[in-house]
């Protein structure tokens, strides 16, 4: 019986190491169309990864996840 642990353990690093990041223009974007402020609380419904989540905090956004 495969040790699901190890199988998957290797499987994530590949997936942390290659998926793509959302680009920093999206905060500048969100910036400009819906007026996203630093001092506003962000919630980051389903964040799985929580890539997009990173950008939300180094603009200075609290973020719930």
């Amino acid at each position: 019986m495969e040790d699901t642990y190890s199988h998957y353990s290797q499987t994530v690093e590949n997936y942390r190491r290659y998926r793509p990041h959302y680009p920093h223009q999206l905060v500048e974007w969100l910036k400009t169309e819906c007026g996203l402020l630093p001092t506003q609380h962000v919630a980051d419904i389903g964040s799985g990864t929580g890539l997009l989540t990173e950008l939300f905090l180094e603009n200075g956004n609290h973020v719930g996840v």
